[in-house]
């Protein structure tokens, strides 16, 4: 959990897009030590018109939980401010964001049915559905702490936290242990690869992602 020193020494960082790489993989969720679910993280290079950009597809299904949500992202490729979000839960679209210099336009499933989403940004942000490839693309090192700030689309304008908190190694990979989130009081355990920044585990209570799985189907 981060301390009130940590919090003190935050410094608000740009991710560096160039960081990221093409990568196709699937991880395996567990619960107190359990097999539960799977997640496909897929990252493509593509252009939209003459703009190079990552389209990034995160799929999870946790069957024993009835829970099966896809996210899919557009990013810029420079600093990965987004510039599209959709999601599908069971199957059905529920949320289609755009995001403009200034504002996020679009419309999200409510209680009542479909909600236009129009908020006024104040500057740039990050889309707040979006962690681990987001972490990978900041300048990270030891002891270093980090604010970022998104949008999300049920708790709208906030900020991501982040501070590495060590060093680990997960078989032969040596990695940075990250605190994150979004609430001081529920956080998260990121293990990024210190060489090319994918993730090897996250570590949220009693769940435990780690690379390995079969994710045929989806994406």
């Amino acid at each position: 959990m981060l301390t009130l020193a940590m919090l003190a020494a935050l410094t608000t960082a740009v991710p560096d897009g160039t960081r990221l790489r093409p990568s196709d993989r699937c991880y395996t969720l567990t619960r107190n030590g359990q097999p539960v679910g799977l997640e496909r993280q897929v990252i493509r290079a593509v252009r939209i018109g003459r703009e190079r950009v990552w389209d990034v597809v995160i799929h999870q299904l946790v069957a024993a939980m009835r829970f099966d949500l896809r996210d899919h992202f557009t990013l810029h490729r420079r600093d990965l401010t987004p510039i599209a979000f959709d999601s599908r839960k069971d199957g059905v679209e529920h949320v289609r964001l755009t995001y403009t210099p200034g504002r996020v336009t679009g419309w999200k499933t409510g209680r009542s049915g479909r909600e236009a989403v129009d908020v006024a940004l104040a500057g740039p942000v990050w889309e707040g559905d979006l962690w681990g490839p987001m972490f990978a693309a900041l300048p990270l090192a030891p002891g270093r702490s980090y604010t970022l700030p998104l949008y999300q689309y049920d708790k709208g304008i906030g900020s991501f936290t982040l501070t590495v908190t060590g060093e680990e190694r997960v078989g032969d990979a040596p990695a940075w242990t990250l605190d994150a989130g979004t609430d001081p009081a529920r956080r998260s355990t990121y293990v990024l690869s210190t060489a090319d920044g994918r993730t090897l585990a996250v570590r949220a209570g009693p769940f435990v992602t780690t690379p390995g799985g079969d994710c045929t189907g989806l994406g």
